[in-house]
This record gives structure tokens, C-alpha cells and sequence, in this order.
């Protein structure tokens, strides 16, 4: 009986000894643990890969509004620090590692290149791949870093541009909308808090003619105090200096009627002065463009610099550090333009009283200048106007044109379109449209774009 139950005892230990079935429970808790390491593997690589993303995002906008106040001013390292700053405040507000990010800040400004290039780098700790401690061991670390950096370019020139807008009485319901148009463009180009801006910009409101104000007399060699016209001979197309050939009226000063109340702005990069400018356009007369256009070159002409006060003396064609630009705007058809004849007093009494000139008459025979009027695309107007652009672009001038109206077919709009540079011109049937296109205009000047 002993010896049986010795015998079940010792079969019983060599069936055990030989049964693997058990073994299948650690196994399975082991192939367990690595299953939900790798999904959880899985899971942080792909949060980092988020989180990075993020801050490539967030890279790029603030590189870009670096870029975008660098093509409009000078900037110390400090504010440029301050604006990427302000940027990942805005762009990463409720991201863990935003605190990190911004220590890790760091940005270079290639000036010669015109490249401003901002990197930054963080760390997220992982969930699965650390398992309390032990898996980093095992499995990997206990974070990953991860970094990226941005680049943008930025426009490194300085830029003067003359804004040439009718005020002529067709526009006397729309002044309001051209107001916001011109303001639109100062915003973009010169904007609010800017200490020292790279761009300076005239304002030169026209109907039939211009009115200089204080720089009239000098302009028209003493012949008006007030308005100016055209210039006499070859040399009204081009922007020789002004005391080659006087504008103006030729032999008298011109009524107050005879231009707009609008006064000439020469070049400044005062945003105040713009905004009071723009602020004071009134709106009366007829349509004499093409004394508009000429003016507006001579504010960006370097031949002209004697006429305007020394800060708003335009650089000179040879700098290459200087993009010029005029944006030219009108509503409707040239219609106006002035010719000098040799009359007798009675024979300008004749044109007195038929109203082609206004000035005084005086005894025997003199030089008068007669306004007349020649409306189409092949008026005196319109081609004096489009010899103006083509002597401006030969000059180095980028012209851009807006036309505001819905005779998108007209003489008007077909001396905007052919006067333009290529792929400039705009057509404005609303008062959006003109807001959207002085707006769009300032902006391709600004010549920021994301490069990385």
C-alpha cells in the first residue's frame, strides 16, 4: 500500500515536471506590457510630432510679423524680440511648452540679404514609453526634444511713394471711400506706433491742376501762388529741375477755383501728417490727370529736390537701396489740359470770355496759358498723361493704377490700364473694391512673403 501510493506520488511529480501549459500566463504578461509600450509608444511620438508642428506654426507667424514691421521700419534687437514674443504669446497661449519655447527663442537678421530667421526648441515628457520610471530603462527616455526654426524674407530696401488721387468733382460722393483707400495704404505701409519707418509717401490730390500751396511760387518761378498746371515745351515729360521751366499759369495767378482746396503733401514718413492730409481732401473741378501724374513724379524725383524741405527730398535714381513707387487713381475720363499761345490783351479778352483763361490781360503781345478741354484715349489729356507714366518707368518708377468705376471700358479706365507697370493696374467697381485695392497695392510693395 506504501509502495502504491510512493508510485502515484512519484507519476504525479513527473507529469507536472513535463506540463508546459502554465508557462503561457507570464508569457502573455509579458508580450502584454510590450503591446501597450508600443502603442503607447505610438502615442507620445505622435503628440511630439504634433507638438512640433505647433511650434513650427507659431515659428512662422512670428518670423513673418518680424518680417512684415522690418520692411516698414528700422527695429532694435529688443523690439524685434518683443514682437516674436508677443507672437507666441498669441500663437501657443494653451500649450505646456510655450514657457520653454519662448527661453529657447532665438532670431538672426541677414540685413544684406534681407532674411530674418527665428528657431526655437522644447521638450514633452512621455506617458507610456517612461512607465513610472522603469521603462525609460528598458524602453526609451524619459522626454523627447524637439525644435524647428523659420525663415523669412523681408523687404530690405527703403521705399518712397507717391499717392496721386482725384479729388475732381465727379468724386465729390466718393471723397469719403478714397479717404479710407489712401488711409488703408498708410496703415499697411507706415503703421500705428512706428518710431522710425523705412518708407516715406506723398500725397498729390489733383483736378485741373495741383495745388502746391507754399511751394507754388517756387514751382511756377513766381507766376502762382497757389495752383500749378503744366509745364511748357519737351520738357513737361520729363522731371528735369524746376527752374528749367516754370508750371503754372504763365502770366498771372490762378483763382481759388481753379484747383481743389486739397493740398500737396511732399514725401514724409509722418503718419500724423499723412492722416491729416488725407484727412483734408475736398473734392472740385475738372479732370486734368496728366498735371496730377507729373506733379506726383516730381515728388519722387531727385531733380526736383530743391523744391521740398530737405526731409522730403527724394533719393537719388543711382540708390539702389530705393524702390520707387506711384500709385495713380482715378474715376472717369482726362478731360482737361492747358497749351501756351503768343495773344494780343484783346484776343485774351476773347479767351476770358469764352473761359479758357482766367488769369490777367495785359498790354501787346504775351505768352497765356489756356485751359481747353479734349475729352478720349486720344485727347491731350489721356497722351500727355501716358508720355508722363512711360518717362517715369524709364526713370526706374514701379507705377501701379487703380481705375474707381464701372465703365471698366472707358478712355479713363484704358489710360489707367496701359499706364500701369504689368499686372499693376486695378479696377474698383465698389468702395470696397478701392479700399481692397489701395490695400492690396501697399501690400505687394511691402514684398514680404514666407520663404521656408
Amino acid at each position: 500500500m506504501i509502495k502504491h501510493r510512493i508510485s502515484t506520488i512519484k507519476n504525479l511529480k513527473t507529469r507536472f515536471l513535463k506540463d508546459r501549459n502554465g508557462a503561457i500566463i507570464p508569457l502573455f504578461g509579458l508580450m502584454l506590457v510590450i503591446i501597450v509600450v508600443m502603442a503607447g509608444a505610438a502615442v507620445d511620438v505622435s503628440r511630439v510630432v504634433n507638438a512640433r508642428e505647433k511650434l513650427s506654426y507659431a515659428l512662422d507667424a512670428a518670423a513673418l510679423a518680424a518680417a512684415t514691421d522690418l520692411s516698414t521700419q528700422e527695429l532694435t534687437d529688443s523690439e524685434i524680440q518683443e514682437i516674436i514674443t508677443d507672437s507666441f504669446n498669441a500663437n501657443l497661449a494653451d500649450d505646456t511648452f510655450l514657457t520653454e519655447a519662448i527661453e529657447n527663442l532665438s532670431f538672426t537678421v541677414d540685413s544684406e540679404n534681407g532674411l530674418i530667421t527665428v528657431s526655437s526648441a522644447a521638450t514633452m515628457d512621455n506617458l507610456f514609453i517612461d512607465m513610472g520610471g522603469y521603462g525609460q530603462e528598458a524602453f526609451g527616455p524619459e522626454a523627447f526634444t524637439f525644435g524647428t526654426s523659420s525663415q523669412v524674407t523681408y523687404s530690405r530696401f527703403d521705399v518712397e511713394m507717391a499717392m496721386v488721387v482725384d479729388v475732381t468733382g465727379s468724386m465729390s460722393g466718393e471723397i469719403e471711400d478714397l479717404k479710407d483707400a489712401a488711409e488703408s495704404v498708410v496703415n499697411i505701409l507706415i503703421p500705428d506706433g512706428t518710431t522710425e519707418s523705412k518708407v516715406k509717401i506723398s500725397i498729390v490730390p489733383y483736378s485741373v491742376g495741383v495745388n502746391l500751396d507754399s511751394y507754388a511760387s517756387s514751382a511756377t518761378d513766381g507766376l502762382s501762388t497757389r495752383c500749378a498746371t503744366e509745364r511748357d515745351g519737351d520738357e513737361k515729360y520729363t522731371d528735369a529741375s524746376f527752374t528749367v521751366e516754370p508750371l503754372g499759369d504763365g502770366s498771372g495767378t490762378y483763382r481759388s477755383q481753379d484747383c481743389s482746396d486739397s493740398v500737396i503733401q511732399p514725401l514724409t514718413d509722418n503718419r500724423t501728417t499723412l492722416m491729416s492730409a488725407i484727412s483734408g481732401l475736398t473734392t472740385d473741378g475738372y479732370t486734368a490727370g496728366q498735371t496730377g501724374i507729373g506733379i506726383g513724379w516730381y515728388t519722387l524725383s531727385p531733380n526736383w529736390s530743391d523744391l521740398w524741405p530737405t526731409e522730403s527730398a527724394p533719393a537719388a535714381y543711382s540708390n539702389t537701396e530705393v524702390l520707387k513707387f506711384a500709385l495713380i487713381m482715378t474715376d472717369g475720363d482726362f478731360n482737361t489740359h492747358y497749351d501756351k499761345q503768343s495773344l494780343t490783351k484783346n484776343q485774351c479778352q476773347n479767351k476770358k470770355n469764352n473761359g479758357q483763361y482766367d488769369g490777367t490781360c495785359y498790354n501787346g503781345t504775351n505768352d497765356y496759358w489756356l485751359e481747353k478741354s479734349q475729352w478720349g484715349y486720344s485727347g491731350k489729356s489721356s497722351q500727355r498723361a501716358l508720355s508722363m507714366c512711360s518717362a517715369m518707368q524709364d526713370a526706374g518708377i514701379t507705377i501701379y493704377t487703380v481705375y474707381f468705376g464701372t465703365a471698366t471700358g472707358s478712355d479713363g479706365a484704358r489710360v489707367m490700364e496701359d499706364c500701369a507697370d504689368p499686372d499693376k493696374y486695378y479696377v474698383a467697381t465698389s468702395a470696397d473694391d478701392l479700399v481692397s485695392a489701395f490695400s492690396n497695392i501697399a501690400k505687394k510693395i511691402q514684398q514680404v512673403f514666407l520663404s521656408q
